[in-house]
């Protein structure tokens, strides 16, 4: 991967997070998705999120310093509901905020990225739990 395709992630990241955020921050407080689903708000987006890009971003760089990547054990709506309830008890200003610093840290790893040492994995971790993740949880409100 290049330092254009790597630039191109990284405003994809960028422009999807931006849209998803402004979503959130419209309808704070809200049930944001069809009823049947779970009834989460912005906060519960949020730290969802956050968990999700602390651990891609914490295989990224096991991955580049050599190391195994942390596994992911068991089904993802288990882990998703798992972490909702182990989150539930923050506040949206700290929920946000746990989400910024993931996405900086994010960022700031995927960047840091020396040219040469992208590869396939490197590639698929740095994609995981960005723009396409961002963007998909966007499809899922319905509240827009």
């Amino acid at each position: 991967m290049d330092i254009e395709a790597v630039a191109a992630i990284r405003r994809e990241d960028i422009a999807e997070w931006e849209k998803l955020v402004a979503v959130l921050e419209a309808h704070p407080e809200e049930s944001l998705h069809n009823p049947g689903s779970p009834p989460w708000t912005s906060r519960d987006v949020y730290t969802h999120l956050a968990r999700w890009m602390e651990h891609s971003t914490a295989s990224l760089e096991a991955r580049l310093a050599g190391l195994t990547t942390p596994p992911i054990e068991g089904d993802f709506n288990v882990i998703n509901a798992r972490w909702q309830r182990e989150d539930s008890e923050l506040s949206l200003a700290e929920a946000r905020e746990k989400a910024r610093l993931a996405f900086e840290w994010r960022e700031s790893v995927i960047k840091s990225v020396p040219n040469e040492r992208w590869d396939e994995e490197l590639e698929k971790l740095a994609r995981w739990d960005g723009g396409a993740h961002f963007a998909e949880h966007r499809s899922y409100i319905v509240v827009a």
